[in-house]
Order: structure tokens, then sequence, then C-alpha cells
């Protein structure tokens, strides 16, 4: 599965913050009219940041570009809008570049077009952007033809330090997308990622310790790596650290029909803290059958937990 580039929320970030901007971009300092109309768009006034635009200003058609695509800082959320600035901007941006192939990757703009997605990545890796080399790379994996030739993009962009392309390979040596599967090699790589804040990287990365998959099995620091990636956004955690947790409380047993007993010795507030997890999962978690898990394993905590006041009484 494609991993879609930050770059779009990223923006949102920049416009509440120059030094970022220049940090994370490679911008001169603002000069004065844009520090003030970024500060302006950052407290949801973004008219001198489309007066700025209007003028033709690459810079002001990035930021107010991607504010559009991500309809913040008192705009609405257009897609067209937004993909139509940063594609102006891109004539001297590599992000906005960049930006512009996610716009025809993904088809924010209303149009997808791998094509012209992976020029724009390509024109973009060659004005500087490190991230555009692996989004090229991973364009390239997805399809299969030059998969190993995508592979080898994001290798030199995952060893130069590029947490997304870390991530990338470490995807590829798990599935075998263009090399040989090699769960070792995939699991020093998701290390890099998860290392660097790549929360769906730790979430991975977990998974292989709780299995033993690709090296050492160790469950606790499965259970740590799916809480940090829950702190970082990842939905799909909170329902592993939930399974795990009814896992230890029922003697390894999984959710679902069936007769449970509780591991003796089992104190209240583990009970109590599966439940919030599994309340977590209910509440993040996307899919069908991870809600379903979690509604069977909070029927039988409450079982368990009534069983517990009970007895304490």
């Amino acid at each position: 599965m494609l991993r879609a580039a930050p770059l779009a929320a990223l923006a949102v970030l920049l416009l509440s913050s120059p030094a970022l901007a220049q940090r994370w971009t490679g911008d001169t300092a603002p000069d004065q009219p844009l520090r003030e109309a970024l500060a302006a768009a950052s407290r949801g006034d973004p008219a001198p940041l489309a007066k700025l635009a209007d003028a033709g200003r690459p810079d002001a058609e990035f930021y107010l570009g991607s504010a559009y695509i991500t309809g913040r800082r008192g705009l609405p959320k257009d897609g067209v809008k937004g993909c139509a600035l940063v594609e102006k901007a891109a004539r001297a941006r590599a992000d906005a570049m960049h930006l512009s192939g996610e716009c025809y990757q993904h088809g924010i703009g209303g149009v997808v077009d791998p094509a012209k997605a992976k020029a724009a990545f390509q024109l973009a890796a060659h004005m500087g952007y490190p991230k555009s080399k692996c989004a090229f790379g991973e364009m390239l994996i997805a399809e299969g033809k030059e998969a190993a030739r995508g592979l080898s993009l994001c290798k030199e962009a995952a060893a130069g330090g590029d947490v997304s392309a870390q991530a990338v390979v470490g995807d590829a040596y798990f599935a075998g997308r263009g090399v040989t599967a090699d769960h070792k090699e995939a699991r020093r790589w998701y290390e890099q990622a998860a290392a660097q804040g790549d929360a769906a990287a730790a979430r991975k990365l977990g998974k292989m310790y709780a299995r033993g998959d690709g090296g050492r099995k160790d469950v606790k620091k499965a259970v740590e790596l799916w809480r940090s990636a829950e702190t970082g956004g990842d939905r799909l955690a909170a329902i592993l650290v939930a399974d795990q947790m009814f896992s230890d409380i029922t003697g390894g047993k999984t959710p679902g029909p069936g007769v449970y007993g509780i591991r003796g010795g089992v104190p209240l507030q583990q009970i109590e803290t599966a439940e919030a997890w599994c309340r977590e999962a209910l509440k993040t978690d996307p899919r069908p059958e991870a809600k379903k898990r979690a509604e069977y394993a909070l029927t039988v905590l409450a079982r368990f937990q009534a069983a517990a006041n009970v007895h304490r009484k």
C-alpha cells in the first residue's frame, strides 16, 4: 500500500511558523510581508497571504495552496484550488513540485495521473527535495514492473535518513516487493524508522517482536512500540494493545465467541486498563473486524469486572 507523504500536513505547521518554513524547505528568511501574512494565516486570516499569492510569489502560492489542500487557517478545503496554486509555485520550489506530485498521485486536485505524479517527483528530486526520490520509487514498487529500481531509489533515500523511505524499504523487505522477502532486514529498517518517530513502522515492528518474526520475541517491547505508535497517531495500534492485555488476562485467548476464564491474581486495575484500550480501539480504528474484537473483549471484561467487584464485597 502506498504511504501518503506527510508534506501537506507539514505545510499546515509551516503556515504558523516562519522559522519552521526556513528549516524544512530551505527558504531564505521570510521578508516582512511574508512574515506578517504567515502570522495572519496562523490566526485564521488568509487574506494577506492570498494577496501575495495573487502577486505571483511562489512562497505565498505554496503556503496558500497547502492551506486549501488541508482546509485549515480560515480556508475551506479545496483540493482543486490548492493543487493549482502549488503547481504554480512548483516553477521555483522543490517542495511545491513534490506536493504537486502528490496531487496527481492521490487525485487531490480532482485528477489522478500517475505519469504526471512520477514526473513531478523526479523533478522535485532533481531540484533537491529529499523525499521525492522515494516517492517516485514507491510508485515503481507498487506497479511491480520496475519494483527493484524503485526499491533501490528508496534505499538511497533511506540510507540518507529519510524516515518515510526507511519505512517503505521495511515494507518491501517484509512483503518481498522488488526483493526476496527478508524479515530480518525488514525489522532492521522498521527499527530505524520507528526510532525517528514513524508510528506505522513502530506498530509493524511491534507485531514482529510479538511473534518473534525476524528476530527475538519480546512481548513487552511489542506493547511499548504499540503504545508509542498510538501516541504518534496510528489508528491501528490501540487494538493490538487491547488484544495483548486481553490475552494476558485470559491466559492466552483472543476476543471472540466462547467461554472464558480469568487468569488467577489479575488485579482489577489491569481489567480497567484493558477496557480503556478496547474503547480507544472502538473510537479510532476504522476496521470493522477490529471494532468487533474490541466489542467482544469489552463484554468479557465487563463480566470479569463485575465478578471481581462482587468478590471484593
